[in-house]
């Protein structure tokens, strides 16, 4: 049924994203950066008031039962809230005399027991996810393999959970990054090396096995929906998002996120995940129509 999905989706995609819009997305995006102390939209920002997962990793937790919590039942429950907030900022123009312009991002996912009134409605995990980095946007596009490059970043991020001892997860790494239209794909590609560790430190010494050494992103508008995917190509095990949108009001979309496999989170990244989400995500300038884009 996955590999059914995938393909349905991935067909989908294939018929994408047209130059005239991102052209339009090009402008929008230089204009914006004339502007000072903007914060951009980076990696996207929704909302998921329902997200549902039909696997829950209720081992990771066990220790947090004692005499004195077991009777409160499942710290993990299948149905919790999930949510996503992610921006950059321009810090720095033409760096070093160069084409580059210097970005600070930041995301921060997080995946709320909302429903769990027994333990509190606690924050069951939190990623933070600090990032700097070089970006160059290009005004003529790189012919590569078919494709056409409009835009590349060199960088470095910090990802963790902020948990302490048996529930921490953390790892640092560079990476480069390039955006890219493929016909009418819209591809977004990462590769990453990570950063060693000392092995009495490291809390996920496997982590590549499950996330492996970068991902992909497509996007493809058709008329005002946008369809997503991300792939998380372990080295071992691999994970996978699907994602739907459709604007509802000026500025925010309809959103359904399907996520299945490995890697999807730091606490979970060991353990195969089956969930859905409904919900509302911020529009951003890749997400927008042409009439969007041109307030029209």
């Amino acid at each position: 049924m996955l590999k059914i999905c995938l393909l349905f989706h991935l067909v989908v995609v294939l018929k994408a994203f047209p130059d005239t819009n991102f052209d339009l997305v090009r402008k929008e995006y230089n204009s914006i950066l004339n502007k000072p102390y903007v914060l951009l939209p980076h990696k996207g920002s929704y909302l998921l008031p329902i997200s549902y997962n039909s696997n829950p990793n209720e081992d990771v937790y066990n220790v947090l039962y004692n005499e004195n919590t077991r009777g409160r039942g499942d710290y993990y429950l299948h149905s919790e809230a999930e949510f996503q907030i992610s921006f950059m900022t321009l810090t720095g123009r033409r760096l070093f005399g160069t084409e580059f312009n210097l970005f600070l991002g930041y995301t921060h996912e997080a995946w709320w027991q909302l429903y769990n009134e027994e333990w509190s409605r606690p924050f069951r995990e939190s990623n933070y996810s600090p990032e700097i980095f070089a970006r160059r946007m290009l005004e003529n596009t790189w012919e590569v393999l078919g494709g056409k490059v409009v835009a590349y970043d060199v960088g470095f991020v910090h990802q963790s959970n902020g948990q302490t001892q048996e529930l921490s997860r953390s790892w640092n790494r560079w990476f480069f990054r390039f955006a890219a239209l493929y016909g009418e794909i819209f591809m977004r590609a990462t590769v990453w090396s990570r950063v060693p560790e000392e092995s009495d430190r490291d809390d996920n010494p496997d982590i590549t096995k499950y996330m492996g050494y970068g991902e992909l992103k497509f996007d493809r508008l058709f008329s005002k929906a946008r369809f997503g995917t991300r792939i998380v190509p372990g080295t071992e095990k691999q994970g996978i998002e699907l994602s739907y949108s459709y604007p509802w009001q000026e500025g925010l979309r309809y959103y359904i996120k399907l996520g299945y496999g490995y890697g999807l989170n730091l606490i979970d990244y060991n353990h195969k995940t089956e969930r859905i989400g409904f919900g509302i995500s911020l529009t951003d300038i890749v997400s927008a129509s042409s009439k969007e884009l041109l307030g029209n």
